[in-house]
């Protein structure tokens, strides 16, 4: 009978609805001969969410390898047993990642416990100057019981640390991390400046720089002096070709981070990371009599100078004339003058970790202004737009055909909650960086009024939701021939002799009615 009833508890133990648990986490770090060795373990216990019965490790080919060095799962306190070979495979990696190992632990239940380990082997030159990683006390969403992270290795003196809530224990040869429950992402570098930080990642972008420079490189930047003598004027027209000439290419996650091509090969291929782009831009601007040099730029400030997070480039120019501007090469169908902050943006610049504020209100506006004539429903429209819906307008529109146009917008203002017909679109050239966006759009709203009043839907676009970023939109209409008007009372109103205009600056993307009569 007892046994009968241990058994029935252990059942039940095993089917009880719970979250995937993580008891251990760890991650240790060591470095031979700029090679760095990096063993990850995790244990748990499989729940509801079935979070555990897959675990996939992203690798770059060329630079990593992984190795499992034990996979095992099985009942707690009981038989436990490695997965089949067919379990474990090499895929298509996603996130950046060329390849990703892909471990399977099949007919894992609720209840059942893992024990996994594995080793990345990664040859990259990352590691010339010493170990550096940003670790955080979870595994795919789950808080582990206990999570340790330790780094081995010669040089221990020089390796610098930021996180909070960790127990430290120093040895002879290591340093141990132990995670408590306020415990946050940990932040470790061999880096004791910014200056030493700045000098590792554009090492090889300054080689590059100082580098004899190819012959397409100077027919290109003669290209750029058909903006006139202003240098200003040929930094826009230099980010115009850039922007036209190289695709961009997001690079490839594990390896080397701040690697660059030579020129003649980012010129051959026409694509370019963040760092390659910003190189280009800076040689041309360089030919072209500016000083150019990179500032690498980032969104965060993790405490102390580690080479991760820098993942947009800025370039500083200097005119002869010693005015100061920068410019983000890299940053695709974007105003030439514009960088995009959403927050503040984090830069090292001679050396000094500074920082850029975000936008301000005036930098990110629209301006809808309609021209409608009631009677009839017909209406002239015009949009003009800076920073952020300048980037929105561009990449909208760019490459499509007048047709394509049309339908693009038609579908847009449906999206939008109102239904317009478009007859012609006239566009400035989104591939010209150094123009502000324009579009001038001739249609019917509705069919002309039978009777001398009539309640319509204003039109307007919903330019989405921009909480995160101060901006401006402004809207107009402008109804001729209206002797009588009804309308919201947030709009503000500007009577004229032969029209009304109606101006909304809520910013407001529901359309809302008025109510109009005109004389027959």
């Amino acid at each position: 009978m007892n046994k009968l009833i241990l058994i029935c508890i252990l059942a039940a133990s095993y089917s009880a609805s719970a979250p995937s648990a993580v008891s251990f986490y760890s991650v240790s770090l060591s470095l031979s001969q700029d090679t760095l060795f990096k063993t990850i373990e995790i244990r748990g216990m499989q729940g509801s969410d079935h979070l555990l019965s897959r675990i996939t490790r992203g690798f770059n080919p060329e630079t990593q390898s992984v190795s499992i060095e034990k996979a095992v799962f099985g009942i707690p306190e009981g038989d436990s047993g490695p997965i089949p070979g067919w379990a474990t495979d090499t895929l298509t990696g996603s996130g950046g990642w060329q390849l990703a190992l892909v471990t399977a632990f099949p007919a894992l239940r609720e209840g059942m416990i893992i024990d996994y380990r594995i080793t990345v082997t990664d040859w990259s030159g990352n590691w010339e100057c010493g170990i550096w990683a940003l670790l955080s006390p979870s595994v795919k969403g789950i808080c582990p019981d206990t999570s340790r992270f330790t780094v081995s290795g010669d040089m221990l003196e020089d390796i610098s640390w930021c996180g909070t809530g960790y127990d430290v224990m120093e040895y002879d040869n290591s340093i141990e991390f132990t995670a408590s429950d306020s415990s946050g992402l940990l932040v470790i570098s061999p880096f004791s400046s910014f200056e030493e930080l700045e000098d590792f990642m554009l090492q090889e972008a300054e080689a590059v720089l100082d580098s004899s420079y190819p012959p397409d490189l100077r027919e290109a930047a003669l290209q750029a002096t058909s903006a006139g003598a202003y240098q200003y004027a040929q930094s826009q027209r230099t980010r115009s070709l850039i922007c036209n000439s190289i695709n961009p290419s997001p690079g490839v996650s594990g390896g080397d981070v701040y690697s660059v091509r030579s020129l003649q090969e980012i010129l051959d291929h026409r694509r370019g990371t963040a760092l390659e782009t910003a190189v280009l831009f800076a040689a041309m601007c360089r030919e072209l009599g500016m000083e150019a040099d990179i500032i690498p730029s980032g969104s965060t400030d993790h405490g102390i100078p580690v080479p991760a997070g820098w993942n947009r480039f800025l370039v500083r120019l200097v005119s002869s004339e010693g005015d100061i501007w920068f410019m983000e090469p890299s940053a695709y169908l974007t105003s030439a003058s514009y960088i995009y902050r959403p927050d503040t943006l984090y830069i090292i610049e001679d050396g000094s970790l500074r920082t850029m504020p975000p936008n301000a209100p005036g930098e990110n506006d629209v301006l809808e202004y309609w021209m409608i004539d009631p009677c009839s429903g017909t209406f002239n429209l015009e949009i003009t737009c800076s920073g952020l819906y300048d980037m929105m307008l561009r990449r909208r529109f760019a490459g499509l055909s007048s047709e394509e146009l049309i339908l693009s917008l038609s579908q847009w203002s449906w999206l939008s909650g109102r239904t317009i017909i478009p007859d012609s679109i006239t566009l400035s050239d989104p591939f010209d960086l150094s123009i502000i966006m324009k579009l001038s759009v001739q249609g019917k709203l509705w069919m002309p009024a039978a009777n001398p009043a009539a309640a319509e839907y204003l039109p307007l676009f919903d330019w989405g939701q921009t909480e995160y970023l101060p901006v401006s939109i402004t809207r107009k209409w402008k109804l001729s021939g209206v002797d009588t008007l009804y309308c919201p009372a947030h709009t503000c109103v500007d009577i004229l002799e032969d029209a009304v205009i109606l101006i909304d600056t809520s910013g407001i993307s529901v359309p809302f009615p008025v109510v109009f009569g005109f004389s027959e």
